[in-house]
């Protein structure tokens, strides 16, 4: 991967090492299918975004994997509000911008219906004239 077009394209982690930015790759790799799409590189930079996010909210100790609901400052109260995902990977993901991008793209290049045609697959049905 392309370090330096990574952080071109995502400043907000200009400050995180090349080593670090690696690790996230190798991390990455195993959640960004290889297919023909021609958006993979976008999609892998969006995972390594999301993954580097997480380390920096985590590192903040903001561990929270909800969105806040409601919260009281006298006497401290926060409540959360329940996921809304359908899956624990597509939560996951929504717990960064970067992520819900991702899914939105990856949705875009590998979840789209494709339709198979052309004479071999018409080979099984005869012409009625």
């Amino acid at each position: 991967m392309n370090i330096a077009k990574f952080k071109q394209m995502y400043p907000a982690f200009n400050d995180v090492s090349d080593d670090i930015i690696e690790m996230m790759v190798d991390r990455a790799e195993c959640y960004v299918d290889k297919s023909k799409c021609k958006c993979y590189e976008q999609l892998l930079f969006l995972v390594v975004a999301h993954l580097l996010y997480l380390r920096e909210q985590q590192e903040q100790g903001n561990n929270n994997t909800s969105a806040i609901a409601s919260a009281t400052i006298d006497k401290v109260s926060i409540s959360y509000q329940a996921p809304t995902s359908t899956s624990s990977i597509s939560q996951w993901f929504n717990l960064s911008p970067y992520g819900i991008e991702y899914l939105a793209l990856n949705k875009r290049c590998n979840g789209m219906p494709r339709y198979i045609g052309g004479s071999l697959e018409r080979q099984a049905f005869r012409k009625l004239r």
